[in-house]
């Protein structure tokens, strides 16, 4: 598979709540980034575990949360994904950078998501 192809992947699994094998397609040594200082999920989390504690946490901050890609774009292993998000109370645009490794699992993921509107959308 191409990098497209496994991130492309990676949504279709976590949008059908195939959670374990969805956690097959990252890295141990991923470097996941949600930019910004006010968010309450807003850092910088190295490793496989600390972007899952983070994740995990997903259920609990919004009601029927959806991710779904509406536009990909590829160069070599990058690639960066036009999404449409979506929880009770939000509907938002998302912008997604993706760094797929040589084993095709994700090294880099930092996600330049509408942190006002995901922010307001919390319980």
């Amino acid at each position: 598979m191409n990098a497209k192809q496994v991130v492309a992947k990676t949504y279709e699994l976590f949008g059908n709540g195939e959670m374990e094998a969805w956690t097959e397609t990252i890295d141990d040594n991923i470097v996941f980034t949600l930019p910004g200082d006010k968010h309450p999920f807003s850092g910088i989390y190295k490793g496989k575990q600390a972007m899952l504690e983070v994740f995990a946490k997903i259920p609990e901050a919004w009601d029927n949360f959806q991710v779904e890609p509406e536009l990909m774009i590829s160069e070599g292993n990058k690639v960066f994904v036009r999404v449409r998000a979506k929880a009770d109370g939000m509907d938002t645009i998302f912008g997604h950078y993706f760094e797929i490794n040589d084993e095709g699992k994700t090294v880099v993921f930092t996600a330049h998501d509408d942190t006002l509107s995901s922010y307001n959308a919390m319980k």
